[in-house]
């Protein structure tokens, strides 16, 4: 996996408190980069997961004793035989720039976090020892690759506390699940507005600001908003992220952020399972066809013929 999934709101703090520490320790991605010492974030993933720290000094350190870290949000495989991690990789990213005419990596995290794209993507498949500058990350309003491409789908009633334990019918994906071991889900549309409208109504005047999440939809996208009491009286939303609807009008509400269970309980109506059935095989048969294609020939060039 070169492509690592981060929130901007645990990756930020860190950066800000990079840069104003005094001192910076030495890190072992920094040494294999051979980069001068200063703020900076150090990167250690293993292929499936990654994690996040400052290199200032004073560490920071959590309420435990532990040292604070900004976690990967990835997805796991739940077969056997990719349980196997890969050796572990450090990675050095200077918040800083070389040259005035390149952008520094704090603004980078800065501007997503004003743009309200609260998803940072790493892109880490670069030469070994390689620094990681701004150029190797990029933020988003929602994320694109919830699963891995080879994944297959299966019709399950899928249930979270997120939506007061209501069941709704999903694709999930049958080889995979998230950090938490939650379910990797995608719904249609009509299912993805039906829990936007149970998310609403009088029951939420007996909850608590923030114990539920709201979801809106802004023409075709879905908008996954948190409330926040401000202290004063006043609740605010807060946008959690987007969800775009995918190549198949699916979309995965709460992926990654909400925790996603199997419904055994419920039946699913058959008409449904059928339809959810075709989705998943239609999709299959797609990317097979896409893997085995020949690659595309490109038309030879024309030339003109030389002048008299």
């Amino acid at each position: 996996m070169s492509q690592l999934w981060f929130r901007i709101e645990d990756v930020l703090p860190l950066a800000e408190h990079a840069l104003a520490c005094p001192t910076h320790r030495l890190t072992a991605g920094q040494i294999a980069a051979g980069e001068l010492n200063g703020p900076a974030l150090s990167l250690t993933h293993d292929g499936e997961s990654a994690h996040i720290r400052s290199n200032g000094i004073p560490v920071w350190y959590t309420r435990d004793g532990d040292e604070q870290i900004a976690s990967s949000v990835s997805w796991r495989r739940t077969t056997t035989a990719s349980s196997e991690r890969e050796r572990p990789q450090h990675r050095y990213l200077p918040l800083g720039s070389s040259t005035a005419a390149e952008r520094r990596l704090i603004d980078v995290l800065r501007g997503a976090r004003d743009l309200a794209r609260n998803w940072l993507a790493i892109d880490t498949g670069v030469w070994p020892g390689a620094a990681l500058d701004a150029t190797h990350l990029q933020s988003f309003d929602y994320r694109g690759d919830i699963a891995p491409p080879d994944a297959r789908w299966r019709p399950v009633m899928v249930s979270s506390r997120q939506v007061r334990n209501q069941s709704y019918p999903a694709l999930v994906a049958d080889d995979c699940s998230t950090d938490a071991g939650g379910l990797i889900c995608r719904f249609d549309r009509s299912t993805a507005r039906r829990i936007a409208e149970d998310l609403t109504g009088p029951w939420r005047m007996g909850s608590m600001p923030g114990e539920f999440p709201l979801l809106r939809f802004d023409g075709d996208i879905a908008a996954l908003l948190e409330e926040r009491d401000t202290g004063g009286g006043d609740v605010v939303l807060d946008l959690d992220e987007r969800c775009h609807p995918d190549r198949d009008g699916y979309y995965g509400i709460g992926a990654h952020r909400w925790f996603w269970t199997a419904d055994t309980w419920t039946l699913m109506p058959r008409r449904t399972r059928m339809r959810l059935h075709l989705t998943a095989l239609t999709a299959r048969l797609r990317t097979r066809t896409a893997t085995h294609l020949p690659p595309r020939q490109e038309p030879a060039a024309v030339t003109e013929p030389p002048p008299f």
